[in-house]
């Protein structure tokens, strides 16, 4: 079972990416909630931003990516 798991991500990088964020974002929203020092603390943060911000131009680009497959598919 799990070859057929890690064929099917092999296919689709976009998955990949989308799924490597959402848990990096995830785990950052733990550390961030956990009782750090004020210089970890301001890490976690940091580094949570970073990736919500990756995310957004991530999206941005799969629009992009769409418009693009749309605009090719009309023509033929």
């Amino acid at each position: 079972m799990k070859n057929s798991i890690e064929d099917t991500f092999g296919k689709y990088p976009t998955l990949q990416c989308a799924l490597g964020l959402s848990k990096a974002e995830d785990n950052l929203k733990f550390l961030a909630q956990a009782q750090l020092a004020f210089v970890e603390g301001s890490a976690v943060l940091d580094a949570l931003h970073a990736v919500q911000q990756a995310r957004k131009e991530y999206n941005k680009v799969l629009q992009e990516l769409n418009l693009l497959r749309d605009g090719l598919a009309e023509e033929s």
